[in-house]
């Protein structure tokens, strides 16, 4: 059963770690400016952020365990987190037809320029002049201020998690499994990010988003149909 969490959990971590958004590019775009350590440390701080998501979840779901008493919740918590799956990956694939780089600045960039004070027109930010700990501090307020990432903890707790009422050891092997997949793809596209930066064409970007789109959609058809 353990293995069988697990399993699942680096399957959908997986799925999450090719989406090429904010976090992505700004993983590749450091390793370009400052090489594979710059890339590594913005990885660091939205992992500690996902990690900190996971902790309050964890403590949010033991609050919360006298709701899965009720005999409706498994169903009605089921289909929630399964519409929460396949609208994820509608998403992915209507955003199929979007160009996959915005120039937008996130909103954990607009925080962290209040944090580092005004600079000079056309100069870098300073907090790229913190070193390494500059790097890691943007990646972690990219994902943290990220309003996805909390409706997406939020989600899988509530949608996957406490649906199947799995066992602490259970859930840990999940959500274990999500983090070791972030993990190593984000190190590996700081350490090749020259060679991911070839492929966020549009039509290789496009492919991508589709097909991860799907594995979503898959994902919240087969939630909502176990408990239907």
């Amino acid at each position: 059963s353990i293995a069988k969490m697990l399993y699942q959990g680096i399957l959908l971590g997986l799925s999450f770690s090719v989406i090429a958004g904010p976090l992505m590019l700004s993983i590749i775009q450091a390793s370009l400016d400052r090489g594979f350590r710059a890339g590594f440390s913005v990885a660091a701080g939205i992992w500690f952020s996902d990690i900190l998501y996971i902790l309050l979840v964890w403590k949010g779901i033991t609050a919360i365990q006298w709701v899965t008493a009720w005999p409706g919740f498994k169903f009605w918590a089921g289909l929630a987190g399964g519409a929460l799956l396949i609208g994820f990956g509608v998403n992915n694939l209507l955003s199929s037809k979007k160009p996959p780089v915005s120039e937008a600045p996130s909103p954990g960039d607009r925080l962290l320029d209040v944090l580092d004070g005004p600079e000079a027109p056309g100069a870098p930010p300073n907090w790229t002049h913190w070193g390494y700990l500059g790097y890691w501090l943007r990646g972690f307020l990219i994902n943290t201020v990220n309003p996805f990432t909390v409706f997406f903890w939020i989600g899988i707790a509530t949608g996957v998690v406490l649906p199947n009422q799995w066992t602490g050891e259970d859930t840990l092997a999940f959500f274990g499994g999500m983090m070791g997949a972030l993990i190593v793809m984000d190190t590996l596209k700081a350490y090749a990010a020259k060679k991911v930066r070839r492929l966020l064409t549009v039509e290789h970007t496009r492919l991508i988003r589709r097909v991860i789109g799907i594995v979503l959609v898959g994902f919240g058809l087969v939630l909502a149909g176990r408990v239907w």
